[in-house]
């Protein structure tokens, strides 16, 4: 069960990837503008489940701040997503930000004295080449392959996920999925919401004007991401974290084959470059890493 909800998750992502690179190269004037979007939304979630149900009187305040300490980490490493995702393209940004399992493996050997066998030391090589291939990009003006500029905030990215995941599991073990999830993304708001000037409060209410934007906005970070979220924290309660973010960590398999159907289909809504290079570059990259994060997961 625990897979299918992960799987789940991980497809919703991948659509909701699509959607915020529309919105970011298209609809919005810059990144802040989407972090009060969705600050905005996440508190209108979280803050009524928390007035209703109350702080938890049968948990130590421990399992709170872990909460907190998740959705303040998993604030970073979007904010950071955010920025690659605005001048990378999408199947190359995902990819580097989810290979965030490594970070969760890593964690675990050092806070729950797991180990790791030669097969997930081989597997993390492989995310690894995954990773560096993806990220190289070709310069026109050196004719040579170069890593991609965002690569470092896309690294960062899937540090502060990894860590967010892996602290959200911990929180599970004294809470229940709705009380991590709202604490979770109070956390979450508590980074956007640093954003939040005068002019970028100005920016939001004219690109809210646009009826397109208004649906992507509602559908995209309305909608989409809260369900895949809460199927996350669902999955990562019933299964094993490592094998729960190794799944989870199959967006950009889904990014790259809804770019694929988007840039044939007549609509040409993905902005991605699918010359036969690109494709094979991509295509390997992607299965090197999800291989690689697969091995690690089921050692």
């Amino acid at each position: 069960m625990w897979m299918i909800l992960a799987l789940s998750s991980s497809a919703l992502f991948g659509v909701v990837t699509i959607i915020d690179k529309r919105l970011l190269d298209h609809h919005l004037p810059g990144v802040s503008v989407l972090y009060l979007w969705i600050s905005i939304v996440l508190a209108c979630y979280c803050l009524p489940i928390i007035v209703f149900s109350g702080v938890p009187e049968h948990n130590s305040i421990k399992y709170l701040l872990i909460a907190l300490a998740s959705g303040i980490s998993i604030g970073i490493g979007l904010a950071a997503m955010f920025v690659g995702l605005k001048s990378d393209e999408a199947t190359r940004a995902i990819a580097i930000t989810q290979t965030n399992p490594i970070v969760v493996s890593i964690l675990a050997i050092m806070f729950l004295d797991e180990t790791l066998n030669l097969g997930q030391w081989v597997s993390i090589g492989l995310v690894l080449v995954g990773t560096i291939m993806i990220s190289l990009k070709k310069f026109s003006d050196h004719r040579i392959l170069l890593p991609s500029r965002d690569t470092p905030v896309l690294l960062l990215s899937s540090i502060g996920l990894g860590t967010g995941f892996f602290l959200a599991k911990y929180a599970l073990e004294g809470l229940t999925v709705w009380e991590v999830f709202s604490v979770q993304q109070l956390g979450v708001v508590l980074v956007f919401t640093v954003f939040a000037l005068p002019n970028v409060w100005k920016n939001l209410v004219r690109v809210l004007r646009d009826k397109n934007t208004l649906l992507l906005m509602i559908f995209g970070e309305g909608v989409l991401p809260v369900i895949a979220i809460v199927l996350g924290l669902l999955a990562s309660n019933l299964g094993p974290i490592s094998l729960v973010s190794a799944i989870l960590s199959t967006r950009p398999l889904f990014v790259f084959m809804i770019s694929i159907f988007l840039n044939r289909s007549r609509w040409q809504l993905a902005d991605e470059k699918l010359t036969n290079k690109e494709l094979l570059m991509k295509g390997v990259s992607i299965s090197l890493i999800i291989t690689g994060i697969g091995v690690l997961s089921s050692g």
